[in-house]
């Protein structure tokens, strides 16, 4: 408006070229382009704050634009005071304004000085809220992708907000394929903060993943679902609830037909935890899948470095079990001290 206004000549961009490739750059190309953008940046600011309800949803549908082009672009807008606006449009009553508060949000989650804004504004709650309880869908799986940001730094604050775990369990039960995506990158972010491992586990997690793993066909989601359960499956409570909730015979399937290498090395990881921790009779039900040997061998040879050597850890486990049977001699749990457990 500013430009059009006082004649300055701008390149025009036609909105229907999707596909158009974006330079994601630190630096602003030129001192106009860093003179534009922060005016611009300074300019939302006063529309979202002083402006009507129909100019703060247009101005965080500008900023949930700008935010994607370039690394500058977002810093600008952080240092504008932006972050905390759109906290405020997250409470708002309007659909629309809110699903673009939370999207713009998750643009400048990515940037580390909106990260630190976020949480010293109170942001958690009200993104905690939204993702709870937002007037779409759409704004919830933006705020679960925001919380997935937040949590390298912030995790064990999250966990501490009593709604926040449950509500991204929730969301990978119920929601459509993109908000189980954001839950489930979400909860695996703050399982990096060991005192989460206990709150994911009693939100009810174990069953919503085996769920996926039973019946999901997107490949992504049974990857990261995998992922999580490897992660909790380290701990001895982890364990115990994912052999109760019967994910132990579904993650041998998977290994055997999953056509994603990653996956496969979550697989492969996890039955190594269980089996190194879960007793005899985990490596006995592990002894008689006649199809598995074949899939960790395959492991060895196509899979990731990390899948090649829990790989062979476990086939070492499964070797000395059935070696133990043959010459007559039981133990009722397995002697972990003679495996490494490889990380």
């Amino acid at each position: 408006q500013h430009c059009y206004t006082n004649g300055i000549s701008i390149p025009f961009v036609d909105s229907s070229h999707r596909n158009r490739k974006i330079t994601r750059t630190e630096e602003p190309g030129s001192v106009a382009a860093e003179g534009a953008m922060r005016m611009l940046a300074s300019f939302l600011n006063g529309m979202i704050e002083n402006g009507s309800g129909e100019e703060k949803n247009r101005g965080a549908f500008e900023i949930r634009l700008l935010s994607k082009t370039s690394i500058f672009s977002r810093s600008c807008l952080v240092e504008a005071g932006l972050a905390p606006l759109l906290l405020k449009l997250l409470s708002s009553s309007d659909s629309l304004t809110q699903e673009n508060a939370a999207a713009a949000l998750l643009n400048l989650s990515k940037c580390a000085k909106s990260r630190s804004v976020m949480v010293e504004k109170w942001g958690l709650e009200l993104i905690i809220d939204v993702l709870r309880k937002g007037l779409k869908i759409e704004a919830s799986q933006h705020v679960a992708a925001v919380l997935f940001y937040l949590s390298a730094e912030y995790g064990n604050l999250i966990g501490e907000e009593p709604e926040a775990i449950p509500s991204l369990i929730r969301l990978i039960k119920d929601g459509s394929y993109r908000s189980k995506k954001n839950g489930l990158v979400a909860i695996f972010g703050l399982l990096k903060h060991p005192e989460n491992h206990r709150r994911v586990l009693e939100g009810g997690a174990i069953s919503s993943l085996v769920d996926i793993l039973k019946g999901c066909e997107k490949e992504d989601l049974i990857t990261d679902s995998l992922a999580i359960l490897a992660t909790l499956a380290e701990r001895s409570e982890g364990m115990l609830a994912i052999l109760h909730g019967e994910a132990l015979h579904v993650a041998v399937e998977i290994l055997s037909c999953s056509t994603s290498r990653v996956g496969k090395e979550h697989c492969v990881a996890l039955l190594l935890s269980l089996s190194l921790h879960g007793g005899e009779d985990v490596v006995a039900y592990l002894v008689k899948r006649t199809s598995l040997m074949g899939s960790l061998y395959s492991q060895l040879s196509e899979g990731t470095s990390r899948a090649s050597k829990k790989a062979s850890a476990l086939i070492r486990v499964l070797h000395d079990f059935y070696e133990r049977r043959s010459s007559g001699f039981k133990a009722s749990v397995i002697p972990q001290e003679q495996f490494i457990h490889v990380r």
